[in-house]
């Protein structure tokens, strides 16, 4: 072979050599790049109020998630349908809280009376922790229309709107899982993730939790480079998020420089949907859930962990 050849040989090969790491990191973070083109509720749109649901409860599919089958029956929003915490927080392969098969999320969830077709409203007591779990499932699941009743049935009631006990079955929906794999992160995307400094994991427990001084698995601690924003921080009341100004306040300063993914977490996915949904309200488009949580990180053994805050 000619000196000439041999050299375009061994370009072709660094090329080749090149392509196949950029392709790796690339794929480091849960399957890929984020999906481009998805179609969801723009941030804007995302949280609605009382009088607004008031306005579109006929042209709406309303969930009732606060978990409690009695609390519904003694009184809901006329027209939600009941969606048991099971629907999307669950023991899955020994690790509880998270999200069973979309497969039988989505069977649920259209037994509840979920379409396609047809925007969703969720709502729970009024701090939004469990109206953020079956949002984010929602939009993981494929949904591009979903929700939140700023406020659940706290800013409902107090609004003077009226309460209902007629317990219906809702009408089958239509819903198919359509996953959206960049929409949720493993625990191995994680441990792969931190070692980048775009990768930002965003730890939505309290602050003793985080430190390691409230142990709630086999270890106690955080995942090393994450930062620790308590979800609490999101409601300024209470019950409803603060403005997306106040928002930005908390978190475009901890997650300054970091373009990559943002992943949210607490102890079983619930905190940390809600921080998923702020993220969400600010614009955020590539965010995602560690559905296992501080529930799989602190009881691995080979998993990294930091104490300290």
């Amino acid at each position: 072979m000619k000196r000439h050849e041999l050299a375009s040989t061994a370009a072709l090969r660094l090329l080749i050599f090149v392509v196949l790491v950029a392709a790796a990191a690339g794929t480091a973070w849960a399957g890929g790049a984020q999906e481009t083109g998805i179609e969801r509720t723009p941030a804007q749109e995302i949280l609605v109020t009382p009088g607004w649901l008031a306005e579109n409860r006929d042209s709406v599919t309303i969930l009732d998630t606060r978990g409690s089958l009695q609390a519904f029956g003694e009184g809901h929003i006329p027209g939600a349908a009941f969606v048991a915490r099971e629907v999307t927080w669950d023991t899955v392969d020994g690790i509880a809280g998270n999200l069973p098969a979309p497969e039988i999320v989505a069977a649920d969830l259209e037994d509840a009376g979920v379409r396609h077709d047809r925007p969703v409203v969720v709502y729970d007591g009024g701090n939004g922790l469990w109206a953020s779990r079956v949002f984010w499932a929602l939009e993981y699941l494929g949904h591009t229309r979903v929700h939140l009743l700023d406020g659940g049935l706290a800013a409902w009631t107090a609004a003077g709107n009226e309460l209902t006990s007629e317990v219906a079955v809702p009408e089958r929906g239509d819903f198919t899982a359509k996953v959206r794999p960049s929409l949720i992160a493993t625990a191995d995307e994680v441990l792969a993730g931190i070692e980048s400094e775009d990768f930002a994991v965003l730890d939505a427990r309290s602050p003793d939790e985080y430190s390691g001084a409230d142990v709630r698995a086999a270890r106690g601690g955080h995942i090393p480079g994450s930062a620790n924003v308590d979800w609490v921080r999101n409601v300024g009341d209470g019950t409803s998020f603060l403005p997306t100004s106040a928002l930005a306040g908390i978190y475009d300063e901890v997650i300054a420089g970091q373009d990559g993914p943002k992943v949210t977490l607490c102890q079983t996915g619930v905190r940390g949907a809600h921080t998923y949904v702020a993220l969400r309200l600010l614009g955020y488009e590539d965010v995602r859930v560690y559905d296992g949580s501080w529930e799989e990180w602190g009881n691995r053994e080979d998993l990294p962990v930091a104490t300290g805050s």
